[in-house]
């Protein structure tokens, strides 16, 4: 069985919230004492016995503070990549060269970030506006029928990648992205690993194309140009459906 890097967003691929919540499911997530994020069982379980070839990273694009509300099950990773693949932990360490080597990507772009900022902020449409971890700039708009309206106003930014998600837009320096955190996390492997990538969304476009199998939900399928994917058809769970492939693939 080959070694695998089995890297992974969270939201909406091995999660999701309590909007969504079905029978059985584990709460994975308290947000100010309430239940907010869920996980299936068969998921938690599988994640709780991987076996040894596949090693799992999340790979996500929330703050530290939101990664570390999740509570995924006991031993299940020793690394993991915030904030877009900006911060890397290994055992709940923040590795600080790759911070140096990511925050001059930031820091190139902050003061436009800054100025958008200021630009934002109290913006009676907007229910959040913050600068993430000194890396990114993002918003959450308060309805989702204004997320066109700041895309609009906002996409022509050419100097940060303008993506949205639900009703978040994130403004994102190009450099820091979650292919790029692959490859360099794949790259200090002393021989080649084989690499899986899952996400559901645009933003996680880079390391699904980065990587050498893909696992995508169909929304997907017409803007990956990596050929080596699984796509998941809609019937049953997609985070189920991740699993099931990545087990599949560690077993060749």
């Amino acid at each position: 069985m080959k070694k695998m890097i089995f890297a992974s967003d969270l939201d909406n691929t091995l999660i999701h919230s309590y909007k969504h919540r079905r029978d059985n499911d584990i709460c994975i997530e308290l947000l100010k004492g309430e239940e907010q994020g869920f996980m299936s069982r068969r998921v938690y379980d599988c994640l709780s016995a991987l076996p040894d070839n596949i090693e799992l990273v999340p790979l996500t694009t929330r703050s530290v503070e939101q990664f570390e509300r999740i509570k995924l099950p006991a031993g299940c990773f020793r690394k993991a990549i915030t904030t877009n693949g900006a911060l890397l932990f290994a055992d709940g360490v923040r590795n600080e060269d790759w911070r140096r080597e990511q925050i001059r990507f930031a820091d190139e772009l902050m003061p436009l970030m800054k100025s958008l900022y200021s630009e934002l902020k109290g913006d009676p449409k907007l229910n959040v506006v913050r600068i993430v971890d000194d890396m990114y700039l993002y918003i959450s708009c308060s309805d989702s029928s204004y997320v066109g309206e700041f895309m609009d106003r906002y996409s022509s930014v050419s100097e940060l990648d303008v993506m949205a998600s639900g009703r978040k837009i994130y403004f994102l320096p190009p450099s820091i992205n979650k292919g790029s955190a692959l490859q360099r996390l794949a790259e200090r492997e002393e021989h080649h690993i084989f690499t899986v990538a899952a996400g559901d969304s645009t933003i996680d476009l880079p390391m699904l194309e980065y990587a050498d199998h893909a696992i995508i939900p169909g929304e997907l399928e017409k803007l990956l140009k990596n050929p080596n994917r699984s796509v998941y058809s809609g019937d049953g769970d997609f985070a189920e459906f991740v699993i099931d492939t990545v087990l599949a693939l560690g077993n060749e």
